[in-house]
């Protein structure tokens, strides 16, 4: 079957040819469990991703997971791995923004890492990225979650960690999409 139908298309299926299928911001569908990377679209990935606020929503002002994916890439320094820095968090459009520690739990988090794992290959084959990410991107990952504790939240998670340099003003939804695209094309997405 193949995995990206049109709308009418999904008229015509039977409930059980839909079971495990979401619907997309295109129109499209994808099986986030059992992903096929010619269903992943980046039109797809900046709307989820500048609908969905950070910290589980917990931050002072909406910060999208957009932003943040943009200003990983801004701070990883090789050029080369600029576009994989920015489609680092491509799976939570998919699967959605989980807290560290709920990821971490043993049996749910596990399982969540294995689909959120295949969910990255299928975008690291779909973009030509390299995978598993480079630790660069997680070290960037990490400046970027300090200062964001620090800028967006209330201060209860202080941590000394290498300065970002710059202070985090939340874009709306309609920003972090079209500075998120914008990245994608001046990173060589196509």
């Amino acid at each position: 079957m193949e995995q990206s139908m049109s709308s009418l298309d999904l008229h015509h299926q039977t409930d059980d040819k839909l079971e495990g299928l979401i619907e997309t911001y295109t129109g499209r569908t994808i099986n986030p469990l059992d992903p096929d990377p010619g269903s992943i679209f980046i039109d797809d990935i900046a709307h989820s991703l500048a609908n969905q606020c950070r910290f589980t929503g917990h931050t002072r002002n909406f910060y999208s997971v957009a932003q943040h994916c943009v200003l990983v890439a801004d701070v990883v320094q090789d050029e080369t791995l600029k576009l994989t820095a920015l489609l680092h968090d491509a799976s939570e459009a998919y699967l959605s923004d989980i807290a560290r520690p709920v990821k971490m739990m043993p049996k749910f988090g596990d399982l969540y890492r294995e689909y959120e794992e295949r969910l990255e290959q299928a975008i690291a084959k779909n973009f030509g990225l390299e995978w598993p990410w480079p630790k660069e991107i997680k070290e960037a990952d990490n400046i970027l979650l300090r200062a964001e504790q620090i800028d967006l939240m209330f201060g209860i998670f202080r941590h000394e960690a290498p300065e970002y340099g710059k202070k985090i003003i939340p874009w709306p939804p309609t920003e972090a999409r079209a500075q998120f695209m914008w990245a994608y094309k001046r990173y060589g997405g196509k």
